[in-house]
């Protein structure tokens, strides 16, 4: 295990050694549901994850449908919607892998969404051509759509939950449903895991990491 690295959220991960043994996690909740929130906590426990990466071999194991991302040779595992749409995938590559479902009150999430993608993929051209690629691919399979829509999206969130909930049913050990914006954190997270709850506060939304916004 390691803590406290940062990888810059939409940007390839830095060369790295093998990932440590044990299970890997993943972050499968959708966008503005505490995904940064949960990857800076699970640094803290001492899982290296990777954040919304946005390289070579992650943009091509998208393309592929694979779900053979190669950044998890060196990293614990992937939060954010890189890997919503293919979190069953995951569990059949990954056996023992345990999975965090952020979730967030309807409403909230909505005004939150509608805030975020007020900015067009297109404004971000500074991170280069394969980030934008790799949004716009993300967004059209995860919500159906590049731009803002509050009734497809309240489709997709409910559609998402249904479904993550019905695959994982019976397998409370491999699932937790995380929500991070009520107040829920490591006294969920750590148990979960199986490592201890750390002394120091849990890395609510406000608290960002350094990073460009993804999703």
């Amino acid at each position: 295990m390691t803590a406290g690295h940062a990888t810059r959220p939409g940007s390839a991960p830095p060369p790295r050694g093998p990932s440590r043994s044990g299970p890997k996690v993943f972050g499968i909740g959708l966008s503005r549901t505490g995904t940064l929130s949960l990857t800076k906590a699970l640094r803290t426990l001492g899982f290296d994850v990777a954040h919304y990466p946005a390289d070579p071999g992650t943009y091509a194991t998208l393309l592929a449908g694979t779900a053979r991302f190669p950044l998890l040779d060196r990293y614990d595992g992937i939060t954010d919607i890189t890997v919503v749409p293919y979190y069953q995938d995951l569990d059949v590559l990954w056996p023992g892998a345990r999975f965090v479902l952020t979730v967030r009150e309807e409403e909230g999430w909505l005004r939150s969404c509608r805030e975020h993608w007020a900015r067009p993929v297109e404004s971000k051209a500074a991170k280069g051509q394969l980030y934008l690629d790799l949004q716009r691919f993300l967004r059209a399979a995860v919500y159906g759509c590049h731009g803002f829509s509050p009734e497809r999206f309240r489709r997709v969130a409910r559609r998402h939950t249904a479904e993550v909930l019905r695959h994982f049913a019976g397998r409370d050990g491999d699932l937790l449903t995380l929500d991070i914006a009520a107040g829920q954190g490591y006294e969920r997270l750590a148990p979960f895991l199986g490592v201890p709850v750390p002394d120091v506060p849990f890395p609510h939304h406000r608290n960002r990491l350094p990073s460009g916004s993804p999703g």
